[in-house]
Formats: structure tokens, C-alpha cells, sequence
């Protein structure tokens, strides 16, 4: 439990990319590497899974999964990242 507590709360830049065996995916939203068996959220969209570092990101490509399909990934990434700066 405490180790999802802290992928809950850690924010999107938080988390360091996994190596050794593990699979990794780029998140559709910011364009962040994400170890698909530590990913904080996953969704599923036309067939594939998508995974996401943080709850933000998949909250966002939920709700408008076109739109991060299109963009470039990474393009929200500096959005998002001022967010946690202004905290």
C-alpha cells in the first residue's frame, strides 16, 4: 500500500525509468517512459492500452484521447510540469 501511495502523490517528473528486463511504453500524454508493470494508470482506447506515469495523465487522455493520439507526445509535459512547480 505504501508503495501506491507514493506513485499516487510523487507527480508526473517523479518517477525514475525502470531498466533490466522490464517492459517499457511512452506515455501518449507527455512522452515520459513508463515501466508497464509499475505504470500508474493504464486505459484502454480502439484496442490498445495505454500507460500513463502519473493519474493526471491518463485523467487527460481519458477524457480527449484523440487529442494526445494527434499531438505530438510531450507537447503537455511542460504544461503539467509548471502545475507541480506552482504548487
Amino acid at each position: 500500500m505504501d508503495r501506491w501511495l507514493r506513485r499516487l502523490f510523487s507527480g508526473c517528473c517523479a518517477g525514475q525509468e525502470m531498466k533490466g528486463g522490464s517492459k517499457m511504453a511512452k506515455d501518449p500524454v507527455c512522452g515520459m517512459e513508463v515501466d508497464e508493470e509499475r505504470a500508474a494508470g493504464t486505459s484502454e482506447y480502439e484496442g490498445k492500452t495505454y500507460y500513463f506515469c502519473a493519474l493526471g495523465c491518463k485523467k487527460a487522455f481519458d477524457e480527449n484521447p484523440e487529442r494526445y493520439l494527434q499531438e505530438a507526445p510531450g507537447i503537455q509535459h511542460l504544461e503539467h510540469q509548471e502545475t507541480y512547480k506552482r504548487r
